[in-house]
């Protein structure tokens, strides 16, 4: 047989395996399924439209968002010189970084002259920054009906803040300025507090990698003589008004209303299928060169039919199983984070094994993914809902758990300053430095604890595992994983929050840093 009647075969009966899947597939989750869905969701109370969880516009006298855009632009977008600060040089000890003799950072060495130069030119952002202290709102006034298509131009700058904020309280803990550091503290935990007008999933995550990042100068700080209890509380106060729990829950309502509101649109017309996935589907492909063999012009000349196909079943069939998968996915996660913050325990760990479980069952509503891969057509369904959803829970746990630490180990230092030796137990800090013991949420006990005989103390979360090692600052996998280029609660046994280095470790890193 001729090639050419090869081709004209092949796409004969290509055509008639269009057709036949189109016949199969038209409809297999039907538009009623997920009204029913939708139904059994707002007789719950839950809120699905843009329209009731797109939060209110914040009132301009409340909002500092001009004072930090005028800031993000007199920073620039130039890369960020961090030094080591609460960098860890042994297992459980960390450098402080204003105390050395210099400033180094991963690529640099400068003197504390040269660094302090390169920050003044910092100065006049940071002030402007500080507005977040006197407006307690910040609202970029994101338009949430675009959909993915929304830009989102402050969340780079967010992060870039959040580490000039670092670097300058080290700074100013160097030039003994202790006040002068709280309040740059204070400042990059109002910018993760205040940012609550964006509710969107990656401006949460962006919230966490910020809160991270205040660790360092907390811990930083933690380590001065001249600290007093006024300022110590009030940053206590500021780690104590995250809610990282309650911040994914309000995330995850928008997500879904979003998510599903881009799927409707998207079956609505030809053009908005475009629009949603960023493709054109006009062409059918051009024929291939004469030297090219058959299956590679068949390719070409099907490339427009089974494209025209895939926009076909998405449009009247697939977006319903993706609009019912993202519902069904969002709500299990919404009932966890709820859950955790309802959870009397406080044991939150095995309300996300149970979230982690139920995910896992919900597979796809619609069978048929053979189709895809034998017509090879885009499978639009993935794009919405999966494992990265129930990722976004577990940093929101982890983050959590990174709180608690924190306002304890603020807690210890303050009880220590008013009473000279460390507690013997947490309880000594309820009530006056703490409401109550702090739970750890990955065991439901309260986070481990005691003071050494060498006027240290030892605090930690027995990490993502459950399991108590008693402290161990090992990696929690293979050594060759481990790096101490940075304190990582997820690279240790336990997360433990460390104490000073000794000057001969600190020299010893110097010596010998790791790679």
């Amino acid at each position: 047989m001729k090639p050419r009647w090869k081709i004209v075969i092949a796409v004969a009966i290509f055509s008639a395996l269009l057709a036949a899947s189109l016949l199969v597939t038209m409809r297999v989750q039907p538009a009623n399924e997920v009204e029913v869905y939708k139904k059994y969701l707002r007789a719950r109370g839950e809120k699905l439209e843009l329209s009731e969880v797109v939060p209110p516009p914040v009132a301009p006298e409340d909002n500092s968002v001009d004072a930090v855009e005028e800031a993000f632009g007199r920073f620039g977008s130039g890369e960020v010189r961090i030094p080591y600060a609460m960098r860890m040089v042994a297992p459980g000890k960390a450098l402080i970084a204003w105390q050395q003799p210099d400033v180094r950072g991963g690529d640099f060495t400068n003197s504390w002259d040269e660094f302090t130069a390169g920050m003044e030119a910092d100065r006049p952002a940071i002030e402007l920054l500080h507005h977040v202290l006197e407006r307690p709102k910040l609202d970029f006034q994101l338009d949430y009906h675009q959909g993915a298509a929304m830009l989102l131009p402050h969340l780079a700058p967010m992060k870039r803040a959040a580490q000039r904020l670092a670097a300058a309280a080290v700074l100013d803990l160097h030039e003994g300025q202790s006040g002068a550091a709280a309040t740059n503290l204070l400042t990059l935990l109002a910018l993760v507090h205040n940012d609550v007008r964006d509710e969107i999933l990656i401006s949460h995550l962006v919230r966490i990698a910020m809160a991270a990042i205040a660790v360092t100068p907390t811990w930083e700080w933690l380590q001065a003589t001249n600290v007093m209890d006024v300022q110590m509380a009030a940053v206590q106060s500021g780690w104590q008004q995250l809610d990282f729990l309650s911040d994914a829950e309000t995330a995850f309502e928008m997500e879904r209303a979003s998510s599903a509101a881009t799927i409707q649109k998207s079956r609505r017309t030809h053009e908005d299928y475009q629009a949603t996935f960023g493709i054109s589907l006009s062409g059918s492909g051009s024929a291939s060169s004469g030297g090219s063999d058959w299956p590679d012009i068949l390719e070409d000349l099907t490339a427009g039919p089974r494209m025209a196909l895939a926009e076909s079943m998405w449009r009247s069939s697939w977006s319903y199983s993706a609009e019912l998968n993202t519902l069904k996915d969002n709500q299990v996660i919404l009932e966890a984070l709820r859950a955790m913050q309802t959870n009397q325990s406080q044991f939150y760990q095995a309300d996300y094994n149970a979230m982690a479980a139920r995910l896992w069952r919900l597979g796809p509503t619609n069978s048929g993914a053979i189709f895809f891969r034998a017509l090879k057509i885009p499978d639009f369904r993935e794009y919405f809902g999966d494992a990265a959803l129930a990722n976004s829970v577990r940093k929101s746990l982890q983050a959590e758990t990174m709180r608690r630490v924190v306002i304890t180990a603020i807690a210890l230092k303050r009880f220590q300053l008013a009473h000279g030796p460390w507690p013997e137990t947490l309880g000594e800090l309820a009530p006056k430095f703490l409401p109550s013991v702090p739970i750890d949420p990955y065991d439901g006990k309260p986070l481990k604890y005691h003071s050494n005989a060498d006027g240290t103390f030892l605090l930690y979360s027995v990490g993502d595992d459950g399991v108590d090692d008693g402290g161990d600052t090992t990696p929690a996998k293979s050594a060759s994983s481990f790096s101490l280029s940075n304190w990582n609660w997820l690279r240790a046994r336990d997360w433990v929050w460390p104490q000073p280095a000794s000057p001969v470790e600190v020299q010893a890193f110097y010596e010998h840093p790791p790679k």
